[in-house]
């Protein structure tokens, strides 16, 4: 279950080339220091050892709720903080975006109503990825619907990411890779996104790809 999950095309739009594979984390994660870094969901106690190959420790990591990672334009937070640390002073190499399925705060968040603004992290997720499922995708079960709402969402902050400049330019270097996950908790499998076909498959099909150092 779960083994592939196809998201409409037109929603999102990433350069296959600024996203990594199983193969570049672990190279990443064998380098002195490992260079990865997790933004993962503080509900979610496991997501930051998804990390089979990594030992405890060997992962930077960031959490908070769902993830979440706001825009360049809006209030610089702790979140912002944590992540510009790792990528300008400890010089990570990949940075892993985690949501899972069965989170509660995103369950929440789909029972609230529909508010305007970016004050907070659930403001950001129902003006995204609840408004774009209800109105793009359909879907039979609640749970079918909270699965596309929460790779919505991861996607959505693969982009907030993105617009920092400090991101961009490391990704137009070859000095940063993406990687979007989202984490089935009943199997404990591990499905990445591949933006070539946009769908969220099990992390073993991504291919390694031949790169430019």
């Amino acid at each position: 279950m779960h083994r592939r999950i196809q998201l409409k095309k037109h929603l999102h739009r990433f350069a296959s080339a600024e996203f990594g594979t199983l193969a570049d984390l672990r190279e990443s994660v064998r380098s002195s220091p490992p260079g990865i870094l997790i933004v993962g969901c503080a509900e979610h106690d496991l997501a930051p050892d998804m990390l089979s190959f990594a030992d405890p420790g060997q992962c930077t990591v960031v959490q908070n709720l769902a993830a979440s990672i706001p825009r360049s334009d809006q209030p610089y937070d702790s979140t912002v903080a944590g992540i510009e640390y790792a990528i300008v002073l400890q010089r990570v190499r990949e940075v892993i975006v985690c949501s899972h399925l069965c989170c509660r705060v995103v369950r929440y968040w789909m029972k609230q109503p529909i508010l305007n603004g970016d004050s907070d992290p659930g403001c950001r997720f129902m003006a995204n990825a609840r408004r774009v499922v209800d109105r793009f995708y359909h879907y039979t079960t609640e749970s079918e619907r909270q699965t596309l709402m929460i790779c919505e969402h991861t996607l959505y902050q693969l982009e907030n990411l993105r617009s920092y400049p400090f991101i961009r330019n490391r990704l137009a270097t070859g000095q940063l890779r993406l990687h979007g996950w989202v984490v089935d908790d009943r199997s404990a499998r591990v499905l990445a996104y591949v933006p070539m076909s946009h769908q969220f498959v099990t992390i073993e099909k991504i291919a390694p790809r031949k790169r430019i150092s």
